[in-house]
């Protein structure tokens, strides 16, 4: 309502009549004009986003996206392309009529003493079903977990595709919950945003209402100091929503580690394969798992790693050529991965990576998550650090000098095109500002955003608002005695450019002196304050999820150029105005507009470069670096892909993960004592 009455009084004074007194700062009120309709416009926008409601037709869609991007992401990318799956179909197996989709079996409890087995006949689901939709999954590593997981959740998405009023079943990894610690309502609700792409408002009101049903993968991936943090989270979420249907899955061994087991109904339990089951299933293969039986009947003691379905999928590719060498470096587990490693690659070579050197890569990779605790792979995650032969911060301060020269520039050009030559001094007064600024101020480390490293004080609703947050930071930034020193010096220094422009003409000029003063002081707390506020909200707010996996700008970085083409404008805007308003009642209303255009642009151009276009110098510089040092090659995607086809990763979602943990750690572990320690260096 004050708005919209400004807008009617501003208006009113620039169309209409005034006394003959005002008529030298008529100007004044366009632009006060234009800062009242912006403000309406920001209101408008904001009161519509929070009270705009969530219609059947937008809830009913947003149904449908998310319900295909969990069969894109986990079912298809993930299920139908699993370890054991692509190992059938590399060796050729063919299914009999009586063999089920995995030999495994599955043992289910429940807390009314009901036991039973699935059948060849059984589904998961329907063992879900009798469970009273509320269990967990364990097994020993390698047993089928996440399999067995998935395989429930392909089965209920088929069913809530049939059935409009069925929940929406979300598979979610748990290893990002200790990030944040958030209760866990709250956490899939940010999860459904930044790994689904659901609005919030529209993930927050499915959650309140029990229409998501969460399938959650690696409460054993939860770093272990908070563990039973997280199972306590997920015991009070069911018990504030006993009715929503939930799954977790742990390893059997973390999960009987808890203080207070979780309150489900039940507990399906993954049985280790007994040697009769592993023998029908190398019956049943043929001459596909020859090679195999082969390495057997050489070596007895590579029938200790056939009880997990995992190692029996590698067992197969490896030992496809027949036996290999009973001895050699480290226990049988590692020369089962390395031959697994060296089969594949020599299977399915690629004229742009040696096999020597994609095991480079995958170690450095492998390492990098282990010592971040992570599962899944971003490329927001590339840092300097992993290189053991880098040391300094080159790139992140010849990213620095770029953006204080850039916005120098910029700033250059248009002030001695509008203002002249004190336009010179302008620019080098802002890019001046605009280094002491980066320097002081970091453009926030995208390594620790895709991470999700977040301290539990940070904690706070995904929910921004620019105008508080910019409000706090003004103050820090007039706090901050480095950075408030060099605005006023710089802006006595473009005062000073002016008064010798008008030739210290006494009185007048010392006026007009200080309202260039004055004006660039206040444009450049306000632009200082208002990018450190759009930087601290994305840090909160994270990474994107569900976005294309492009190399250079990564998914954090699109993200910031958005914010930043979005913020730009309105800081030029307002700073503009706040920096001529001076300038326009010392001297005359032209000059405002002209000094307020040339503060405007080095205010909307100093976002930018903080924002976004400074970290994404840094990140090529960074890329261009790691791929000279040998560490990841540039682009790294296409060898991602690589990985893929060669099945030591898998892609979900924006991400990459490896095949199972084991073979992470087998990466991990290959690095060499010095090489780990000059990789963990901060």
């Amino acid at each position: 309502m004050v708005c919209v009455t400004l807008l009617g009084v501003v208006t009113n004074v620039a169309t209409g009549a005034l006394p003959d007194g005002w008529t030298p700062h008529l100007w004044l009120a366009w632009p006060a004009l234009a800062v009242v309709v912006v403000a309406v416009m920001v209101v408008e926008i904001r009161r519509a986003r929070e009270s705009a409601p969530v219609t059947g037709v937008a809830a009913a869609h947003a149904r449908r996206v998310l319900l295909d991007r969990v069969r894109r992401y986990w079912i298809t990318s993930v299920l139908d392309r699993s370890l054991h799956q692509e190992a059938r179909i590399q060796l050729g197996v063919t299914a009999s009529a009586d063999d089920r989709r995995y030999p495994w079996t599955l043992r289910a409890t429940h807390r009314d003493g009901f036991t039973g087995v699935l059948d060849q006949g059984a589904s998961v689901a329907g063992l879900f079903e009798r469970l009273d939709r509320a269990v967990v999954i364990l097994g020993a590593p390698g047993s089928g977990k996440t399999t067995t997981l998935l395989e429930l959740a392909r089965e209920l998405v088929d069913a809530a595709g049939r059935d409009p009023d069925a929940p929406i079943p979300v598979v979610l990894n748990l290893s990002s919950w200790a990030t944040r610690r958030l209760p866990l309502e709250q956490w899939l609700a940010a999860e459904l945003t930044e790994r689904y792409g659901i609005p919030s408002r529209q993930a927050t009101a499915w959650i309140e209402a029990g229409a998501v049903l969460p399938l959650l993968d690696g409460l054993d991936e939860v770093v272990a100091a908070r563990r039973d943090e997280c199972a306590a989270a997920i015991a009070v979420f069911h018990a504030r929503q006993p009715l929503t249907p939930i799954a977790v899955c742990c390893r059997e061994s973390e999960y009987r580690e808890l203080r207070a087991g979780l309150p489900v109904y039940g507990t399906v339990t993954i049985q280790p394969l007994t040697r009769p089951q592993i023998e029908r299933y190398l019956d049943r293969s043929g001459p596909a798992l020859a090679g195999l039986r082969a390495a057997l009947a050489a070596d007895e003691g590579l029938w200790e790693f056939t009880g997990s379905p995992l190692l029996l999928a590698i067992m197969g590719l490896a030992y496809a050529d027949g036996p290999g060498p009973t001895d050699g470096p480290g226990g049988r587990r590692t020369r089962l991965f390395a031959r697994y490693v060296e089969t594949m690659l020599r299977h399915r070579p690629h004229p742009a990576y040696r096999p020597e050197q994609a095991v480079q890569y995958l170690t450095v990779l492998g390492h990098q998550l282990r010592k971040r605790q992570q599962t899944i792979f971003v490329l927001d995650l590339v840092a300097p650090t992993w290189s053991p032969f880098w040391a300094g911060r080159s790139a992140d301060l010849l990213s620095r000098a770029l953006a204080g020269v850039a916005v120098g520039g910029v700033v250059t050009l248009l002030g001695a095109a509008l203002i002249g030559w004190p336009g010179l001094v302008v620019g080098l007064a802002a890019a001046t500002l605009t280094l002491l600024a980066l320097v002081r101020d970091e453009y926030d480390d995208l390594e620790l955003i895709a991470s999700r490293e977040r301290r539990p004080e940070d904690r706070r609703p995904l929910r921004v608002n620019w105008v508080t947050d910019t409000a706090d930071e003004l103050r820090d930034v007039a706090g901050n005695v480095g950075v408030g020193w060099a605005a006023v010096a710089a802006a006595l220094l473009v005062g000073l450019a002016f008064g010798l422009t008008d030739g210290l003409r006494g009185w007048p000029g010392l006026l007009a002196d200080f309202a260039h003063w004055f004006g660039m002081l206040l444009a450049t707390l306000l632009a200082l304050a208002f990018t450190r506020a759009m930087l601290f909200d994305l840090y909160l707010i994270g990474p994107p999820g569900g976005a294309p996996r492009r190399e250079i700008p990564s998914p954090a970085l699109r993200q910031r150029l958005r914010f930043a083409a979005t913020g730009a404008p309105l800081l030029g805007v307002v700073t503009g105005t706040l920096g001529g308003l001076p300038v326009g009642l010392a001297r005359t209303g032209a000059d405002g507009l002209r000094y307020g255009a040339v503060v405007g642009a080095f205010a909307a151009s100093y976002l930018l470069v903080a924002v976004a276009l400074g970290p994404l110098t840094e990140q090529w510089l960074v890329r261009r670096r790691l791929a000279r040092d040998g560490v990841v090659p540039r682009p790294l995607r296409p060898f991602l892909d690589y990985a893929v086809q060669c099945l030591f990763l898998r892609d979900v979602g924006d991400g990459y993960i490896f095949v199972h943990r084991e073979l992470l750690e087998f990466f991990a572990d290959r690095l060499t004592k010095s090489d780990a320690q000059m990789l963990s260096r901060p």
